[in-house]
């Protein structure tokens, strides 16, 4: 299942980036990013009429130290 989270006043003011700046921060794909986003590995939010992905830093910096702990 897919988490998404809503654009709260509490996370609108984070920059929130693209799949291309997502998996330029993250040294990964595009492709991944979009997998990860898929399944759950990342959270992120579909944003406009195509449901693209967007992510904020604070949740790439959470998945890349859950999976650092493994």
């Amino acid at each position: 299942m897919v988490e998404m989270t809503k654009l709260t006043v509490e996370n609108s003011s984070q920059e929130l980036l693209n799949v291309h700046k997502a998996a330029s921060f993250l040294t990964v794909s595009v492709t991944t990013i979009r997998r990860w986003a898929q399944s759950g590995k990342i959270v992120g939010t579909k944003v406009g009429i195509r449901g693209d992905w967007r992510f904020t830093k604070k949740d790439l910096l959470k998945m890349m130290k859950r999976n650092n702990e493994l």
